[in-house]
């Protein structure tokens, strides 16, 4: 299972999808495509208006196999990650650290475009990351 960053989300599901990352994703092809509900969340706040976001919530479940809820679980997950990593001095914005968490609970891989935040080696020893690089 893959489950999808919203950067990741945008670059695939958007008016034009970026054929870097399309085509990094065809690996994954024969995996269930998720995205935590977190993420869900921050694609719909990129609407305009409650119609457009009702439009964005049917191409997402069209697309995707699930959206994955937050969950009791998930919090624990990310309450230990957050530990772990500060530990090794890193730290995430709390919304990156809830949806790697949600991935992590689920035991997905968390595909992300975001480099700058989750390309360090202590958190891909943890975590199951996959990094999309584009030039």
């Amino acid at each position: 299972m893959i489950v999808l960053d919203n950067d990741i989300l945008v670059k695939v599901g958007g008016a034009n999808p970026d054929p870097e990352v399309v085509s990094h994703l065809q690996q994954y092809r024969s995996e269930e495509w998720t995205i935590p509900s977190l993420v869900a969340f921050e694609f719909y706040r990129s609407c305009s208006s409650r119609s457009e976001m009702e439009r964005a919530r049917t191409r997402l479940t069209s697309t995707l196999d699930r959206i994955i809820d937050f969950t009791g679980n998930t919090a624990l997950e990310a309450a230990y990650l957050e530990e772990r990593l500060q530990s090794q001095d890193i730290s995430l914005d709390p919304v990156d650290l809830l949806n790697l968490a949600t991935a992590h609970t689920e035991g997905g891989t968390f595909i992300t475009h975001n480099k700058n935040d989750f390309d360090t080696e202590p958190l891909l020893e943890l975590a199951d990351v996959d990094i999309v690089h584009t030039a």
